[in-house]
């Protein structure tokens, strides 16, 4: 299938890796076993030059261990979810993990309700994530609006649940002429106090995501709406001076907006 999500397997264990490489799709029709590896360092060089939807890895692994090769997919930038595997008395080494983005970790022995029950909770999160990043059919303003804040309004597990609500809150009212101070007051908290926790959890400033927001509905609205004026777009983003969102357009894109324009229309 086409559309089944790719599973790299990073394994030292060959009977650990044939079961993981044998049952996977039998116990999830959506995920396929795609590539396995004994070792960190081979499961890293088939994820240079290869593409995958989740990786599986085991801790303790000669060569490279699972969490140098978490943090070595991280480093890259990428975002996909990764399932490890522990032992019970590696509990608090495991737990390390979870700073580098994991979305999971099994037990060993491993069984197949537990291995199936988690590919279940992935398979909806990738499937979330695979419908955010489709554009819809029809690039209206609105439409573009509803797709953007659905691309960026996920948070991280490890965000906290202030975080989460400033997110999500942001992503939905990012279009209107919104500041930290009425993000700060939906959420009952002070501004100082969101500057701080945003950027600690977030990793970039409320001001940073909220014009990431911003550039990628313009970008979008560009690309789709020729006839639209500089200023219809301004207002479409948020900025009720298309001075100031010429401004803020060039400085992310090192570029004007109507030279974007054609240069999009162009390619």
């Amino acid at each position: 299938m086409s559309s089944q999500y790719r599973v790299l397997i990073a394994e030292d264990e060959p009977l650990m890796r044939d079961y993981l490489i044998t049952n996977i799709s039998r116990l999830h029709p959506a995920f396929l076993a795609a590539d396995a590896a004994h070792d960190g360092v081979a499961a890293l060089a088939l994820f240079e030059t290869n593409s995958y939807d989740l990786v599986i890895t085991d801790l303790r692994m000669p060569g490279m261990d699972g969490l140098q090769l978490i943090e070595r997919i991280r480093s890259m930038g990428k975002t996909l979810p990764i399932i490890i595997l522990t032992g019970y008395d590696e509990f608090e080494y495991a737990r390390t993990a979870l700073h580098f983005g994991v979305a999971e970790y099994l037990l060993k022995p491993l069984n197949d309700d537990a291995l199936r029950e988690t590919l279940e909770r992935l398979e909806r999160i990738l499937l979330q994530h695979r419908n955010a990043m489709r554009l819809p059919k029809d690039l209206s303003p609105k439409n573009i609006a509803q797709f953007v804040a659905t691309c960026f309004s996920e948070t991280d597990g490890e965000h906290t649940m202030l975080v989460e609500r400033a997110a999500v809150y942001i992503a939905t009212h990012f279009t209107e002429q919104i500041t930290q101070t009425d993000v700060a007051k939906a959420l009952n908290i002070t501004p100082a106090y969101l500057s701080s926790i945003f950027h600690e959890e977030k990793g970039e400033s409320y001001t940073k995501f909220l014009t990431r927001l911003r550039m990628m509905q313009a970008a979008l609205l560009l690309k789709s709406n020729s006839g639209m004026t500089i200023q219809s777009v301004a207002e479409q983003t948020g900025y009720a001076s298309d001075k100031h969102f010429i401004s803020v357009f060039k400085k992310y894109f090192g570029t004007t907006p109507n030279d974007y324009r054609q240069r999009k229309t162009e390619e």
